[in-house]
């Protein structure tokens, strides 16, 4: 039963083309809409985006190989011109409004698509260090000519390369508030606002006419009921041996048994975990994370903006 997760042509997509694509018209249906973000739906979209991708999983027993195998080659490090934009954190549930707002707001010609993110885990410093060669995988220490950072939301004066990147540290920093008890349902179209203005204000002060407008990994989203259960022995080695969404392999019957229970997945030197599984943790804990394998986590937003209007 789909409980409206996919239509017809999502369904003929999965069975006769690229399943990834079909998984994003999926998703497509679940976030494509004015009031996402507002605190009334959140909950409700963020359940159905887990329950989609469970029962896909179900469906299709080698999801999670396949998405380590998309993994690599982003289309942002084959730019030969323009600007490339790298939005912290920013996920595809963002891309979908981003994309329809940029268009409507300041009538330029977007497309959106999807691409894999660049390394796993999901975690900014596996993606900063092969993109930008940063220190310890932090983008503030990134020192190239073609390279801006912000790490405050205001625009500092661009490279004027071709091409330039910019990575902006935003919204990730803002959904890493949640981490500290500042977050809440409400905030989340305030979080997405803030971006938005942040790409809008970066693209008017670029030189550029030409922008791929992306991310280095998404998010996962706790907010309301999960359908993922964990057997108590799994829920107690998850606590054991995780303190977030992966951890590096060691050898251990234990790791094995998630392994087999389909609760984690090897992606190289980690264990990542797979799905939208979650344990109760000592303390106060997000309910945003990333670090995982789940399509909102691996899938990074491609947006192509044209400015000229051609």
């Amino acid at each position: 039963m789909s409980r409206g997760l996919y239509g017809i042509d999502e369904v003929r997509h999965l069975v006769n083309d690229d399943p990834f694509d079909a998984l994003f018209e999926c998703l497509r249906r679940i976030w494509d809409a004015d009031d996402a973000f507002e605190a009334k739906q959140v909950a409700d979209r963020e359940y159905r985006t887990r329950l989609l991708e469970r029962e896909i999983s179900r469906q299709y027993p080698d999801l999670y190989d396949d998405l380590v195998d998309r993994v690599g080659d982003h289309p942002l490090m084959e730019l030969t011109d323009g600007c490339g934009i790298i939005m912290d954190g920013m996920s595809l549930r963002e891309g979908f409004r981003l994309a329809a707002d940029l268009a409507e707001e300041r009538d330029w010609t977007v497309e959106y698509d999807w691409a894999a993110c660049e390394g796993l885990p999901t975690e900014t410093k596996f993606i900063a260090q092969p993109w930008f060669n940063a220190n310890g995988g932090k983008q503030a220490s990134m020192k190239h000519d073609h390279v801006a950072y912000i790490g405050e939301p205001e625009v500092p004066p661009l490279p004027g390369t071709s091409p330039e990147y910019v990575w902006s540290r935003f919204p990730d920093k803002r959904l890493h508030n949640s981490q500290e008890g500042q977050y809440t349902l409400t905030e989340l179209v305030e979080v997405y606002d803030e971006a938005k203005e942040l790409v809008i204000d970066i693209i008017e002060e670029s030189v550029h006419d030409r922008f791929l407008v992306s991310s280095d990994h998404g998010y996962v989203n706790f907010s309301g009921n999960n359908p993922y259960r964990l057997a108590e022995e799994d829920e107690a080695i998850l606590k054991e041996k995780f303190s977030g969404r992966y951890r590096e392999v060691e050898h251990s019957g234990l790791l094995r048994k998630l392994e087999r229970d389909g609760i984690i997945h090897r992606a190289g030197g980690h264990y990542l975990i797979r799905g939208h599984h979650s344990w109760t943790k000592r303390g106060a804990t997000s309910r945003i994370d990333h670090g995982g394998l789940t399509l909102v986590e691996t899938m990074t937003p491609l947006l192509t903006v044209d400015t000229t209007g051609d």
